[in-house]
């Protein structure tokens, strides 16, 4: 009803995201359940429901911004690339050829399993086959069973390509934005509503930062938003920064090490000044 009353005399809502670069779903991933962003959402606007009757107005109207531009560091990512390069070449080399495609894997790989010590004919035909001297089924297993382990194998090869080739894509666009430059330019804001005092940042910033920003802070009711003002991807923590290499959005981004201290710094100065 708040919410209402407040939209009605023409008012406008906003929403802010906050230092999520780190945080997903816990079945995000899932593929046995449907993604239904409701149940989310209905627990956000709840909590936001709460929170509005706790809130005490004040006659401090003070209205104050800042806003300034900071240099951080830019990542080189080239090594990272020439690393994936060879890693993709090593990969593709440990390929090897088998018989099999999927259409004869799938009904092969079922029979195995079900039935791991007769899967190409009847028990008693395999039965036959000894009492005659013979081990022809036991050899045509024993050569599928190898085929199978191939294909199984060039099945995870062909997976850890593919984040490879996703990871190297990934560093290849954000090295293309280098252009030479060992800096990037960020915008950085601090905003003051009464008790309400906000930073921001043009990245998806990890909960840590929000953390550090809010435990150092001079002001009770600090925010931090990000994906303001301009985005330049992931913003990990100088530690998250140290798994280099493979872990694409995580850790391999346009930032390189000591960024993470140097917003804090800047970002902890115009929330002083507010």
């Amino acid at each position: 009803r708040v919410i209402e009353d407040t939209l009605s005399d023409g008012a406008m809502a906003f929403f802010l995201q906050g230092c999520t670069g780190d945080i997903n779903p816990v079945l995000y991933k899932d593929t046995t359940h449907p993604h239904d962003a409701e149940l989310l959402g209905n627990k956000l606007g709840l909590s936001t429901l709460k929170a509005l009757r706790t809130i005490q107005s004040t006659e401090d109207a003070r209205l104050t911004l800042i806003r300034e531009m900071l240099e951080l560091p830019r990542a080189d990512l080239g090594p990272h690339i020439e690393a994936l390069k060879a890693e993709q070449m090593q990969l593709l080399q440990s390929l090897k050829g088998t018989y099999l495609n999927l259409k004869t894997f799938l009904p092969l790989i079922v029979k195995y399993h079900l039935s791991p010590e007769h899967p190409s004919a009847d028990a008693h035909e395999y039965l036959h086959q000894r009492m005659m001297g013979r081990d022809d089924l036991h050899r045509l297993d024993a050569e599928n069973r190898q085929h199978i382990a191939q294909y199984v194998r060039n099945i995870h090869t062909m997976e850890a390509l593919t984040r490879v080739q996703t990871n190297l894509n990934l560093l290849k666009k954000h090295q293309s934005k280098n252009a030479g430059k060992k800096t990037i330019e960020v915008e950085v804001l601090g905003l003051r509503i009464g008790d309400f005092v906000l930073a921001t940042f043009p990245g998806e910033l990890c909960v840590q930062t929000g953390l550090n920003l809010k435990k150092r802070s001079p002001h009770t009711f600090t925010f931090i938003s990000g994906y303001t003002n301009g985005y330049i991807y992931y913003a990990p923590t100088e530690e998250q920064l140290k798994n280099a290499g493979g872990a694409q959005e995580d850790s391999d981004c346009l930032l390189g090490s000591g960024w993470e201290a140097l917003y804090e710094n800047k970002a902890l100065e115009i929330l002083g000044r507010l």
